[in-house]
């Protein structure tokens, strides 16, 4: 079964150009199924759902456990599929039913507090978390998009060609601070094809530090380190562009969506702000009517 895995991460690599993140993550979740299920043997839809019931006690999100189970899937029907094995175990293995989670947003004020508190850092760091924050919040990327952007990935002076999930590419716009940030930046950084080198030029910094630099810059502004992501600003981008007027469908192709119903969760968002301010401030909310009943 081992080897039967090293031919499925190398079909997604080969055939289904999958990005290297996601093959490394197939990897760990099947990986963590080989490890609790007996694979000297046949291996039955009776062994998923016991290896589904240890994740259960384990407390795994309702989420993990169906990124764990499409790792499954995908497992077995290419196993079927190259007649490896002859029965797919996971043939009437069901997804769990969830209710998806608003996503977590910070308001405009707080982003410019970010902006604002950036002019306290040296020059390069200035410049540098000034790039990051108007890339993540300006233009909606990924984490994982902002780091592994080049030199050259800036076109025409007005776009950015991004290289998402699955290699697929888009054209995003940037604001006009962007490249007037890129001129100063240029100018200052170690000499790389990466926009955002490591220490060693030849690599891009990673997620990791890209996060404790907003991370730092939320420190210095007083607004909570806990509170504040990469991925988070690319939340706050879709609602807040949603709420001054923009359209589904040209936020959906900024973000780089699949689907639509994924671009749609921020419209929700906008929704129950909008119900949190009637309920705060309408004279006829029940907050207000409790108020003047006690007066």
């Amino acid at each position: 079964m081992h080897n039967y895995l090293e031919l499925f991460l190398e079909y997604l690599k080969s055939e289904r150009n999958v990005s290297q993140n996601t093959v490394q993550s197939y990897f760990l979740d099947l990986q963590d199924f080989l490890v609790h299920v007996d694979i000297d043997s046949e291996v039955t839809e009776e062994k998923i759902t016991d290896y589904l019931e240890i994740l259960k006690n384990k407390n795994f999100q309702v989420s993990t456990v169906k990124r764990k189970i499409s790792a499954l899937k995908q497992f077995f029907q290419f196993l079927v599929t190259e007649e490896l094995i002859e029965q797919n175990p996971m043939t009437f293995i069901r997804q769990p039913k969830s209710c998806r989670a608003l996503p977590k947003i910070i308001s405009e004020d707080t982003v410019k507090k970010l902006r604002d508190a950036t002019s306290t850092f040296s020059l390069e760091d200035q410049i540098r978390a000034d790039l990051i924050l108007y890339l993540l919040y300006g233009s909606g990327l990924r984490v994982s998009e902002l780091i592994s952007l080049k030199m050259n990935s800036f076109v025409e002076d007005k776009f950015i060609r991004i290289f998402g999930k699955g290699r697929k590419e888009r054209i995003v716009p940037v604001t006009h601070q962007v490249f007037e940030l890129l001129k100063q930046w240029n100018e200052i950084k170690p000499f790389s094809a990466w926009l955002f080198p490591s220490k060693n030029p030849e690599k891009h910094i990673t997620r990791q530090r890209s996060c404790q630099i907003i991370k730092d810059v939320a420190a210095m502004s007083g607004v909570d380190p806990e509170k504040v992501s990469p991925h988070v600003l690319r939340h706050a981008f879709a609602t807040h562009v949603l709420d001054h007027g923009a359209d589904l469908l040209s936020v959906k192709k900024m973000l780089g969506h699949e689907s639509i119903s994924t671009t749609e969760i921020y419209t929700h968002v906008s929704r129950a702000k909008l119900k949190e301010v009637v309920n705060k401030y309408h004279p006829l909310s029940d907050k207000n009517l409790s108020g003047k009943l006690n007066e």
